[in-house]
C-alpha cells in the first residue's frame, strides 16, 4: 500500500470537526506508523542478507569439499548477485576503516547500498544477468559430464549437508528456548576436574592417562562421582519435564518428546 493510499483510507478516523492540532496529531501518528512499518521491513530484509551471506561461504566451502572427495569435474560458480558483489568489494574497508564487527559491517553497507549510485547498479545487475545464463549453460554441460554414481553420491553428501545445517539450526533454537542441557556424565566429572591438571603435556595422551586413573580408581572414590551425577541427573529431568509443559502449551509439540506427550494426555 502507497503512502498516499494509506493517508487516504485512514484520514477518516480524524474527526473533521476537530481543531487543527488533533488533526496534526492523527497525522504525525500515521506518519510514524508509517516509517515504523518501514524499518521493520528494512530490519527483516537485512537479517536475511546477514544470514545468506553467512550461509553461502559454508555452502561454497562444503561444495569444495565434496569435488575434492568424489574427483568430480570442477563445477560451475555460480555468480554473486550484484549486492553481494557491493558487500564482497568494500565489507574490508568498512570493518577496518569504522572498526567494526562482521554483522555491524553488513548492516552499514546495506544501509549505503540503498543510496548507491543508480547507473552503477544497472551496470552491475547487467552483467549479473550475463554472467548467470552463462552459468545456466555450464551447469547443463556440468551434469551431463556426471556418471550415474557420481550423481547419487553427491546427492548423498548433499543430503548430509542439509541434515547437519537442519540440525544446527535446532540446536541454536533449543538453546534460545531455553532447553536444559544434558548434565556430565560421573565419568565426564571425573574429567572435567583432572583435565585441569594436564600442564604441558598434550591432551590427547593426558586423557588415556586420565582414562586409566577411572579404571583404576576404588569404589568409594568413584561413588562420589556417580552420586554427583545422579542428584544432576534427578534436577536435569524435573527441568526437563517443566521445560517440556512449557512447550505444549505453547503449541510447540514439534519439540517435546513422545512420552511426554503421552503424559500431558494422561493428565488431561
Amino acid at each position: 500500500m502507497g503512502f498516499k493510499q494509506f493517508l487516504t483510507n485512514h484520514w477518516r478516523l480524524v474527526n473533521s470537526n476537530n481543531l487543527f492540532i488533533n488533526r496534526l496529531k492523527y497525522f504525525i501518528i500515521f506518519i510514524l506508523l508509517y516509517f515504523l512499518i518501514c524499518l521493520i521491513k528494512y530490519q527483516f530484509i537485512f537479517l536475511r542478507c546477514a544470514n545468506s551471506v553467512l550461509e553461502s561461504h559454508n555452502i561454497g566451502y562444503a561444495q569444495k569439499s565434496v569435488v575434492n572427495k568424489l574427483q568430480l569435474p570442477l563445477k560451475p560458480k555460480k555468480p554473486s548477485p550484484p549486492f553481494f558483489q557491493y558487500l564482497k568489494e568494500r565489507r574490508q574497508e568498512v570493518i577496518e576503516k569504522h572498526n567494526l564487527n562482521f554483522k555491524d559491517a553488513i548492516r552499514f553497507l546495506s544501509e549505503s547500498w540503498k543510496d548507491f549510485d543508480g547507473d552503477a547498479k544497472k551496470k552491475m545487475t547487467d552483467i549479473y544477468n550475463k554472467e548467470l545464463e552463462q552459468y545456466k549453460d555450464n551447469m547443463k554441460v556440468f551434469n551431463h559430464s556426471l556418471t550415474v554414481d557420481q550423481k547419487n553420491e553427491l546427492f548423498r553428501v548433499k543430503y548430509e549437508q542439509i541434515e547437519q545445517r537442519t540440525k544446527r539450526k535446532l540446536k541454536k533454537e533449543l538453546k534460545e528456548l531455553g532447553k536444559p542441557r544434558k548434565p556430565l556424565t560421573a565419568y565426564l566429572k571425573f574429567v572435567t576436574e583432572e583435565i585441569k591438571n594436564h600442564g604441558n603435556e598434550p591432551v590427547q595422551t593426558y586423557m588415556i592417562t586420565v582414562a586409566n586413573k577411572w579404571k583404576e580408581m576404588d569404589e568409594n572414590r568413584k561413588s562420589k562421582y556417580i552420586e554427583l551425577a545422579a542428584i544432576d541427573n534427578d534436577e536435569y529431568k524435573n527441568a526437563l519435564l517443566k521445560w517440556e509443559n512449557d512447550m505444549i502449551k505453547a503449541g510447540r509439540l514439534d519439540l517435546v518428546r513422545a512420552r511426554a506427550l503421552s503424559k500431558d494426555d494422561t493428565d488431561n
